[in-house]
């Protein structure tokens, strides 16, 4: 994968969490970007805390956001409890709409050592349909909208990981009120690695417990959960959480480690014989040697075009983060505050603010095209304010795609209609609108008729464009519908757009199934009659559990 500018977004946030001092920090004494803070630094922001918001808006005017924080109260979490003791690391991730596609494809496949077994292409995060999954079966089964709670235990019995695991869940639910389905409950030792590949192995470990649950409440709540965690001090009290959880791609997560010791000592484990180290092993070598707990929490979002031809200036925290028009922002009472916008080249900067270049709390870089505020150093402060020449984004287009029924059931057809509208004030030219064949990715259960691809010369200012086909499934399940993409040309420059992956539903049809196992069964006597209805219910409570069906899909 090339790395380019317009991936510093998701590699900065990635830093943030991970060692936010080796990536961007300021200090009260005025340094905004420290290159070398030194190990007292970094205690300084996990004792007093660290908070930051970073924007990112790409050449279309589109934002993608993320605020997050550093050394959150971790009594709340009870990070110090005994229920801890084996636990290394313990996630919490809400996700919705294709956030966890566009992390993974701009760095999961190198930051994780994900591969996709072939000879290149991307990681889809939204199931495999019918084809081999490459890797990840647990991304497969659970798609893009989910919550997850992930907890690794390191080198304890088996019988008090699950009692540890319990209690936390128990923890979880009664302080935060968060519900959990179990996914993955493993317990990895040699054994179970030498029965698995069929030879005899030697672990650096005694053993890794794994535990996956999925968090069944409302997205909206799991996030708002996650918010709550945090310090209520400083930005998050100028937020709206509703811009977190109504974006097109947008998720909250927590990561808490319960001592930094017993992490770096499971790192240290898979270190090998002196190979190349992995890019998180390697990030969290640099971090200086600590012990204790650590938690960090971070939400955000990618948003649809917000800025076009006549904008000329963007409210951090107003038009990004839902602050009133009236209200003010203020950073942490204790500990760092960061503000740092990522600007596209096409944006000419004419002037921010606040502004105090001269104080060493503000920073602009024209070739880095991103600005920073040390936010600990103002207070009351209106907005954060970027102002710019107008003229540089395109005219506002919306990509929209519908389904006609909502829902259907086996044997059953969908209208499905993709729509290309310029909601902007002048035209746009040579068009190009493509929708994704879902029949690559199901060829045995789905049939298309119709168009998935038209083109156009020019789009005028309240036009639209669209394209109509029509879907018939064979089996139930939820069907993963890849992004529809339209392609346009603007001034000198060529933009694109595209749905977000969407789920269909294909219901259960139990009258349908019971009918059928009945004409199955047919003659048959009255005793013959109540066995071929008793599978009928079976079958029905298996399809329910999605263990039925002749091609059940989940997402």
């Amino acid at each position: 994968m090339k790395i380019n500018r317009k991936h510093a977004f998701v590699i900065l946030a990635i830093g943030f969490l991970f060692s936010i001092p080796a990536v961007t920090a300021a200090n009260s004494s005025g340094s905004v970007l420290a290159q070398d803070g030194g190990e007292d630094f970094f205690f300084n922001l996990i004792g007093n805390g660290a908070e930051i918001v970073f924007t990112a808006i790409d050449e279309q005017g589109a934002p993608a956001v993320v605020y997050g924080q550093l050394g959150i109260p971790d009594e709340q979490l009870g990070l110090d409890l005994p229920m801890y003791d084996g636990c290394v690391m313990m996630a919490l991730l809400a996700t919705q709409g294709e956030l966890l596609e566009y992390i993974l494809d701009l760095v999961g496949a190198q930051l994780f050592n994900f591969s996709d077994g072939g000879g290149g292409g991307g990681l889809m995060a939204q199931q495999f349909g019918e084809g081999e999954s490459p890797i990840d079966s647990i991304f497969s089964m659970l798609g893009t909208d989910f919550s997850l709670l992930i907890n690794v235990f390191f080198n304890i019995e088996n019988d008090d990981a699950q009692v540890n695991m319990a209690e936390i869940r128990t923890h979880l639910h009664n302080g935060f009120n968060f519900n959990f389905e179990e996914l993955l409950n493993l317990y990895i030792d040699e054994d179970f690695i030498s029965n698995l590949i069929g030879e005899t192995v030697e672990l650096p470990f005694t053993s890794i417990n794994l535990f996956i649950y999925r968090v069944t409440n409302p997205f909206e709540d799991a996030v708002n959960s996650v918010l709550d965690v945090m310090d209520q001090d400083g930005f998050i009290a100028s937020i709206d959480s509703s811009f977190f959880t109504s974006a097109r791609a947008s998720g909250a997560g927590l990561l808490a480690v319960p001592d930094m010791g017993d992490l770096m000592e499971l790192i240290d484990s898979f270190g090998g014989d002196g190979g190349t180290p992995t890019p998180a092993s390697f990030v969290l070598s640099q971090l200086p040697a600590i012990d204790g707990p650590m938690a960090i929490a971070a939400a955000g979002y990618i948003g649809d075009q917000i800025l076009s031809t006549s904008s000329n200036e963007l409210n951090i925290f107003e038009d990004l983060l839902g602050k009133s028009s009236t209200g003010v922002v203020n950073g942490l009472d204790t500990g760092q505050s960061l503000v740092a916008a990522f600007l596209p080249p096409n944006m000419n900067v004419t002037g921010y603010s606040p502004e105090a270049e001269a104080l060493n709390r503000t920073f602009y870089s024209p070739e880095a095209r991103m600005v920073f505020w040390n936010a600990t150093a103002f207070a009351d402060v209106p907005d954060y304010t970027i102002n710019f020449e107008p003229g540089a984004f395109p005219p506002l287009l919306v990509i929209d795609r519908a389904f006609d029924p909502l829902e259907t059931t086996p044997g059953g057809s969908v209208e499905v209609r993709v729509t290309v509208q310029n909601q902007g004030t002048e035209p746009v030219y040579n068009l190009s609108l493509v929708d994704y064949d879902i029949s690559d990715t199901y060829p045995k259960s789905v049939t298309i008729v119709g168009d998935l691809s038209d083109t156009l010369s020019v789009l005028g200012a309240g036009e639209t464009m669209f394209v109509t086909y029509d879907v018939t499934f064979q089996f139930e399940g939820i069907y993963a519908f890849a992004p529809a993409v339209v392609v346009y040309d603007y001034g000198n420059n060529t933009f694109s757009k595209h749905t977000h992956i969407e789920g269909y539903t294909v219901s259960a049809d139990p009258i349908g199934l019971l009918q059928q196992m009945f004409w199955d069964g047919y003659p048959f006597t009255a005793v013959m009659g109540g066995a071929v209805a008793l599978g009928a219910v079976v079958n029905i409570v298996l399809m329910a559990r999605g263990r039925g069906g002749g091609g059940t899909y989940q997402v």
